[in-house]
């Protein structure tokens, strides 16, 4: 088993983190939304830069430099921990690709699982697109289920549809009308 271990970033290092994720976030909603980039670098700053801020009432951020067993830094996480409603969202994971599909992802979950259920956290939420399959399997593997899918269409003056899973049965409907799943939300109880 490969062990991975979570240390928290520091600020500049988070800041180096977050400066990336603009351009990282930017290309991933261009390729899914398909916004041409420069509209794609504005969401994604905005997005970001509204989530960034830490709100003591609301809950608080927390950066992650994830470390193998050789103390090498084989990726990264940004997890957003509400304390006083138990919930965590993870709003970004991502292994280098030197270290994909060694089992960082899967033991960085299980990690952060660890971490969320010693702070009494009891729930924890994340978004994939649909086109990341191997992120939506892992996810699927390790317990998460879908709470809601959400779709897309058009281009310039794009519709938005989010389905809880209870209505799923409703979206080959709203993709006969030409909309397309563009990502999905998990969940998952942490035991």
């Amino acid at each position: 088993m490969v062990f991975t271990k979570l240390e928290l970033m520091i600020k500049e290092e988070f800041e180096i983190y977050k400066n990336k994720m603009y351009d990282e976030y930017a290309k991933v909603l261009s390729e899914n939304l398909l916004l041409p980039y420069h509209e794609s670098l504005a969401r994604a700053e905005s997005q970001i830069d509204a989530i960034c801020g830490d709100d003591e009432k609301n809950g608080k951020n927390y950066a992650y430099n994830i470390i193998n067993e050789g103390d090498e830094q084989v990726g990264r996480m940004w997890v957003f921990v509400n304390n006083d409603r138990k919930k965590a969202f993870v709003y970004d994971i991502r292994i280098f690709p030197k270290y994909l599909r060694k089992g960082y992802a899967t033991m960085a979950i299980k990690e952060l699982e660890k971490k969320l259920k010693n702070d009494k956290v009891k729930k924890i939420g994340l978004n994939v697109f649909s086109s990341n399959k191997a992120a939506y399997n892992l996810y699927k593997k390790l317990g998460f289920t879908e709470t809601y899918i959400i779709l897309i269409k058009g281009y310039d003056n794009q519709k938005f549809i989010t389905l809880p899973r209870y209505l799923k049965f409703l979206q080959g409907f709203f993709e006969s009308l030409n909309y397309r799943v563009v990502a999905v939300e998990m969940r998952k109880k942490i035991e």
